[in-house]
């Protein structure tokens, strides 16, 4: 299939550019700089295949077809494409604009980056990142960007398990980013389609921030959609790409059922006389004999070839834009359907766009947007290959010694060595007859109007609602684990005969309306202001409602009605909140080179209450380009670009830790006694703090941008404190009210960041190989400054980083008795890990754990991104690396416990070769069976997460400006080829050093993927 494919390819091209190879001519013209009017030289000329340069004095000629698309490429000026014309054609090439020229989408506006006083950084959402075989935003945006850090936490088919922070953890409640698509707060940006988004910006400090007041002291990622403005003719584009997956690691489970058995012996024999162990040798010897003719009865089974698939993803895309003087348009439709590496984890997601502007006269402008999606969601556990924690719900417990399932009987195996836990798991089963299908729908439509009263005044006012809806319904299949060997149904049930069916409806919708003044003013030449008035008042309501009946009439009906009522159980609640802000922002640039802009926020928020529940936030930002000034261009003009220098500080606020009914008071039912009779009565339900307040950040930010060498080197760097004061956690009370309420929550602790950040650009060409190197760099450390309550001793202390490593030492395993008679007493053995007694008191304890002040556990202190672009004559390169530092964790899991449960685990080759024997002394696991402590959270099992991951390498070639092109009404195609998370380099000994968040049960792998795709422009 793929020969084909590869032949089909090879043979459409040679037609194009045979076709394209008559009737030539000669083109000749003269390229100059459209503001000085002076040639160009060493100009990149292309039509057709043909390549050539212009001279010295910016003269070209190359053989052509009048008509035919010739194109120019020079560094430093704007890419120009023409039709080619007989005689001498003068071409004229605009100066293209530098970074610090771009114009960034900021809050309620743009910006042009030269103007900005914020720490903000923004990435253009180009080809080289929708030709990746990605399923959601935030997988496109980890590593691009200095300060936002993205981890994935599974490679599960529609899990959007993603970590996403901006410049560390703010709080010790959630510190996610505020998402904001198109002026809308508070949409899910993974279910975005990536080719429908043209700009992303992170606003990372209080002054780019403070607009968005009580929502941002977490940052902000600010998402533009495509308009179809600043196109010459409207363009019709369809892309499609294709790509395999398989596991970027797995558990490696011992398809060997005899060693298994043999394994479960050594790890009993530490404490059980062989006599009394649960498997003997005669079943192991009988396994071994049969299980090479008796597949069905003695099965030695590789479970991850059964549950395993290749995975599938498929990204289809259909879009129009164009737009003139009056008007613009960009509409999409789009399809993703991605088969997951476990069987029948599937997801299929649809995507439709329209927006539409129009100019009704000179200074009136109405505009819509519309943004939906649809999508099927199948699965049997939510965290994939795990069902639950306890045994026979995960892998651990799927032993080899189980028939997956018999099509002649129709039955799935069960236990059925001598002795063996019923509790066994079959997973086959499990993620065949356990499925949950959820249906989810979302649109997100709104509607603007702009007036233009005065030269200067813009009066915006728009109105938005983001709906969804979601049903979910499970309906197992009563399931009966068989018994081949003794070929009678078992008394284990997998799934119950009366397992009931479930349905789960979650709705709700967010309005916005806002109403904004902007005034712009140019005061002579040098002088330029700005203001900026919104008012804005949002609402959310939601509703859940869940049924579940028992007993149904078949099992395959799926339906609540399909089932008697005799077991029935129903449930449903909804909640509201809202909150009205006042927002004010203030502009001053004078001379192009001194900047300044104040911004307030003032936000009241239903869920606080009394004179807390308003908050006024505040940020004022300086700038100063110093590149502008004279005595810097006299000795520094030859090299130095661009040059600004930015110092802001502002406040925050954050009241996520709260819960919208928290602060109300609420009643819930009790049993009275009342004449010596039990009758139900109310009773309050909680105690209320009327003193809680919103969290506080408060950020101090120095940043400085640098362009060198006609732009060629930028560097954008920043230094930033972040202060969050009064986090709400709860708090604790008198003992004598322990049980019959809960803590209210409290301001109680005050969290510090402190970073640095560096983005590295290199763009250059030389000839008509054009090439860019981009680099960056954040580095944060939090420390815990003040906490209201009693801390013991863990990974949470005052004066440290909150989430610190705190461990234990240990001096390794013990060889001999020596070693164990020389060490603390620890009720250890040879083969055991000693701990060691760092305080000194001759026991082991909690007292001899040691502090890692500069290593953090749960995330790490430094990411870093590099990425290479290179083309030449329509083909070009992508490479793109991502790598993370300044992280520890300990590997302990279901799947490597040296105790594991003696009658139902599945090991792993790993359990073959490393734990620690007589007869390997050398292993790197203590032994089998040894205890307890050999599974404490000490330094033999902890493991550095530092990895360095090739995230993506993509090639392409483009065919643009043929003839056989125009033949065939086609502008340009493009054909590419990509592969995904590679290959990753570590010293971590589990899964992946991304996953953030411990999971001991966690097995569902990240991806790695290959992929192959075309995109056609007409």
């Amino acid at each position: 299939m793929m020969r084909s494919l590869h032949k089909f390819f090879l043979l459409f091209i040679m037609s194009l550019l045979a076709v394209d190879s008559y009737s030539q001519t000669q083109i000749v013209g003269v390229v100059k700089d459209a503001g000085t009017r002076e040639p160009l030289s060493s100009v990149t000329v292309q039509i057709g295949g043909v390549t050539t340069q212009t001279d010295r004095q910016g003269r070209f000629e190359l053989k052509g077809n009048v008509g035919e698309k010739i194109s120019f490429s020079l560094l430093g000026y704007d890419f120009l494409e023409l039709s080619a014309a007989a005689g001498t054609m003068e071409v004229m090439l605009e100066h293209r604009l530098s970074d610090l020229d771009e114009v960034v989408v900021v809050g309620y506006g743009t910006q042009k980056k030269a103007n900005l006083t914020g720490a903000v950084s923004s990435l253009q959402i180009d080809e080289k990142i929708t030709s990746r075989a990605l399923t959601n935003l935030s997988s496109a945006l980890s590593g691009q960007l200095p300060g936002l850090a993205i981890s994935q936490n599974s490679g599960m088919a529609g899990s959007n398990d993603m970590s996403i922070l901006i410049r560390g953890m703010g709080t010790v409640n959630d510190a996610s980013p505020l998402i904001v698509v198109d002026g809308m707060p508070d949409v899910d940006m993974n279910r975005l389609n990536i080719n429908d988004i043209e700009s992303v910006t992170v606003l990372k400090d209080a002054s780019s921030a403070a607009i968005y007041g009580s929502r941002a002291a977490n940052g902000v990622i600010l998402i533009t959609t495509k308009s179809g403005k600043n196109l010459e003719k409207p363009r019709l584009e369809l892309s499609s790409n294709v790509a395999m997956s398989n596991p970027t690691d797995a558990y490696s489970f011992l398809p060997d059922y005899p060693r298994a058995l043999t394994l479960h012996q050594v790890a009993q024999l530490t404490s059980t006389e062989r006599a009394n162990l649960n498997y003997k040798d005669g079943t192991i010897d009988q396994w071994m004999a049969l299980g090479m003719i008796d597949p069905i009865r003695y099965p030695n089974t590789d479970w991850w070839d059964i549950i395993v698939r290749n995975g599938v993803l498929q990204n289809h895309n259909l879009s129009v834009q164009g737009g003139n003087d009056k008007s613009s348009f960009f509409g999409s439709v789009g399809i993703m359907d991605e088969k997951g590496l476990q069987i029948n984890n599937n997801f299929k997601r649809y995507n439709a766009r329209f927006n539409y502007e129009h100019s009704l006269r000179d200074n009136l402008v109405i505009g819509t947007r519309f943004g939906g999606n649809w999508s099927v969601w199948e699965y049997a556990g939510s965290e994939g290959f795990t069902q639950g924690s306890g045994v026979g719900a995960d892998l651990r417990a799927s032993v080899a010694g189980i028939t997956p399932y018999d099509p002649v009987t129709g039955y799935y195996g069960g236990e059925m060595a001598y002795n063996e836990n019923t509790l066994v798991f079959n997973p086959l089963q499990a993620y065949t007859n356990v499925r949950n299908h959820q249906n989810r729908q979302e649109i997100n439509p709104s509607m603007y109007l702009e007036w233009f009263p005065i030269e200067g005044l813009r009066a915006r006012a728009d109105y938005t609602i983001d709906y969804y809806n979601q049903f979910r319904r499970g309906a197992n299949i009563p399931t009966q684990a068989y018994n081949f060997q003794r070929e009678m149904l078992t008394d284990r049930w997998f799934i119950t005969p009366n397992a009931p069916i479930q349905n789960f409806t979650n709705t709700g919708y967010k309005t916005q309306l806002n109403a904004l003044l902007n005034y712009d003013k140019q005061i002579n030449a040098n002088h330029q202001i700005t203001g900026l008035f919104v008012v804005s008042q949002e609402y959310w309501y939601n509703r859940a409602q869940n049924a579940s009946r028992n007993d149904r009439l078949h099992p395959s009906l799926t339906e609540i009605d399909a089932a008697l009522n005799e077991i029935q159980s129903n449930g449903g609640n909804s909640n509201e909140e809202a909150m009205r802000s006042f927002v004010g922002r203030f502009n001053y640039n004078a001379y192009g080179k001194y900047l300044l802009e104040f911004s307030a926020r003032f936000d009241g928020s239903s869920r606080f209450i009394g004179d807390q529940q308003y908050g006024f936030f505040p940020s004022g930002s300086f700038g100063w380009r110093f590149s502008e000034e004279g005595f810097v261009q006299n000795f520094a003009k030859s090299f130095l670009n661009e040059g600004k220098l930015r110092v802001s500080y502002g406040g925050l606020g954050n009241n996520s830790g709260v819960g919208r009914y928290e602060q109300q008071e609420t009643l819930t039912t009790m049993n009275y006694i009342i004449d010596g009779q039990i009758v139900r009565g109310f009773v309050n339900s909680k105690m209320i703090n009327r003193d809680l307040s919103w969290e506080g950040t408060y950020v101090t930010n120095i940043g400085l941008d640098l362009g060198f060498l006609r732009n060629r080197l930028t560097a954008e760097i920043d230094y930033y404190n972040r202060l969050t004061k009064g986090m709400n956690r709860p708090s604790e009370m008198s003992t004598h009210l322990t049980g019959a309420y809960t803590a209210p929550r409290r301001n109680i602790g005050n969290l510090r960041n402190q970073g640095v950040e560096g983005n590295f650009t290199w763009r250059d060409n030389i000839g008509d190989f054009n090439y860019s190197l981009r680099f960056n760099i954040a580095h944060n450390r939090n420390r815990l400054e003040s906490w209201n309550e009693y801390l013991g001793r863990g990974s949470t202390f005052i004066d440290m980083p909150y989430g610190f490593l705190y461990t234990y030492e240990d001096k390794g395993i013990a060889q001999t008795w020596d070693d164990i008679y020389n060490s603390t007493p620890q009720g250890a053995a040879p083969g055991d890990i000693l701990r060691l007694d760092l305080n000194g008191d001759g026991r082991i304890d909690a007292n001899d754990k040691k502090a890692y002040p500069n290593t953090d556990q749960n995330r790490p202190r430094t990411n870093l991104g590099f990425a290479i672009n290179m083309s030449w004559k329509g083909f070009d390169f992508a490479t793109f690396l991502t790598a993370e530092t300044g992280r520890k964790d300990y590997w302990i899991t279901r799947y490597n416990d040296v105790n594991p449960n003696v009658t139902s685990y599945a090991f792993s080759q790993l359990h073959l070769d490393y734990p620690w024997s007589h007869s390997n002394r050398g292993g790197e696991w203590p032994r089998l069976g040894g205890g307890g402590l050999n599974r404490q959270e000490t330094t033999l099992w902890l493991d550095d997460l530092n990895y360095l991951r090739m995230k993506n390498i993509q090639i392409g070639y483009t065919l643009r400006g043929k003839r056989a092109l125009s033949v065939l009404g086609l502008n340009d195609i493009r054909f590419f080829i990509s592969g995904e998370n590679l290959f990753t380099v570590t010293k971590y000994r589990g899964l992946d050093p991304e996953i953030q968040g411990k999971d001991i049960n966690e097995a569902y792998p990240l991806v790695k993927s290959y992929s192959m795709g075309l995109k056609i422009g007409i």
